[in-house]
């Protein structure tokens, strides 16, 4: 279990600072909508990020600084707790002290209103775009248009296939489904397992799935597991996982032994399955993605197994840190690149794993800017005293 809880205590004093000097400057300012490599492949790894980074000092030369001091930060929705409290104020807050003004957008999880709204930014001029793709393949003709108007496009989160971009930044989302497997398979390590994804239009989805069977598809060949369901669910809705999660326990009886879910909101409708079941709360281990507050609060209460964490206080640091560099043509030191299928992507990679209930203590208390001690243990006598 790695916390970084430097880095989560840096962030909150960037926090703390930025609320102090710029009282309008959060979200209702403006627009406000896994398992090592081996040596060999590390070597190779860090060959590639090496060569990466020459390769944009050498493409910096060649590059015209932004003239606009506009930076978009194109969402796919802002209503979610992590984006409220940690995407768009770190990155406003990233980006406004660099000098740049943020033209926020939100698309409401509609790939063609996304596709409206990048027209738009681009019409009015932007030095860069930061965009956390609705539907990875129609975001690809976003990053066509952004090429052809001469700005830097940088994918966000989810990672944009199938068209040449100036960067991604974010998690691997395999690694995250891995961690959590790999927890929930040491727990339960045979049994009937249903795995519940989200967007299927979206990698932090589809590759989150690939990690969960990395893990189970060898115990799957061994016969000590069973994957009883394996779905996505559009737009990460809580009432279509609960479904998945009702017909799964109907079809096997109940007989379901873990769900492996991508997002916290599904997977507070998966615990009303669980309960509506008849089923003890707990009895089934049950995983979610984002660390929000009613999840937080199950975990600690032993009603939830885990929640993984892609750290998004972090990546919006970053990404705003990126774009940035871009847009004034600086070379920005990448950690390696991720092929999506039309080249090589620069990426900036930022952290992803499970958290536990034995690791909430230490979580809460190098993540204070995240969510708050007493509402977490409200209803658990013993809560951290960092």
């Amino acid at each position: 279990m790695r916390f970084r809880a430097g880095a989560a205590l840096a962030l909150l004093a960037l926090l703390a600072t930025a609320c102090g000097s710029r009282e309008a400057g959060g979200p209702g300012a403006g627009q406000v909508g896994g398992a090592e490599a081996s040596g060999a492949e590390d070597e190779a790894t860090a060959a590639s990020a090496g060569t990466d980074a020459a390769e944009g000092t050498e493409a910096a030369a060649d590059c015209t600084p932004g003239t606009t001091g506009r930076i978009a930060f194109m969402l796919k929705q802002q209503t979610a707790f992590r984006y409220l409290h940690a995407d768009v104020p770190f990155f406003q807050r990233t980006a406004e002290e660099a000098g740049y003004e943020v033209l926020v957008q939100s698309a409401e999880n509609d790939a063609d209103n996304q596709v409206a709204q990048a027209e738009n930014v681009i019409t009015q001029g932007v030095d860069a775009i930061v965009i956390q793709p609705v539907d990875f393949n129609v975001a690809a003709g976003i990053a066509e248009l952004a090429r052809d108007a001469g700005i830097p496009l940088v994918s966000y989160d989810d990672l944009i296939l199938d068209a040449e971009h100036a960067a991604f930044v974010g998690r691997d989302p395999r690694e995250g489904g891995g961690s959590a497997a790999q927890a929930v398979t040491e727990a339960v390590p045979n049994g009937n397992y249903v795995l519940i994804g989200g967007d299927p239009g979206q990698t932090g989805s589809t590759q989150m799935q690939e990690g969960y069977h990395e893990v189970l598809d060898p115990l799957v060949e061994a016969g000590d597991i069973t994957i009883v369901a394996d779905q996505f669910t559009r737009a990460w809705k809580t009432e279509p996982a609960q479904a998945n999660a009702e017909n799964a326990l109907t079809a096997n009886d109940n007989d379901v032994d873990a769900f492996l879910v991508s997002y916290d909101g599904m997977s507070l409708g998966v615990l009303q399955a669980i309960e509506q079941a008849g089923l003890e709360p707990g009895s089934i281990p049950v995983t979610g993605q984002d660390m929000e507050l009613a999840a937080a609060q199950a975990i600690v209460e032993g009603r939830m197994f885990g929640s993984v964490w892609p750290a998004p206080d972090e990546m919006a640091v970053r990404g705003a840190e990126v774009a940035v560099a871009l847009a004034e043509c600086r070379p920005v030191d990448f950690d390696t690149t991720i092929d999506n299928r039309a080249g090589e992507i620069p990426w900036a990679k930022t952290p992803i794993y499970l958290v536990g209930r034995e690791d909430m203590e230490e979580f809460m208390c190098s993540h204070r800017h995240w969510l708050s001690i007493d509402e977490v243990y409200a209803n658990v006598d013993d809560k951290p005293s960092c």
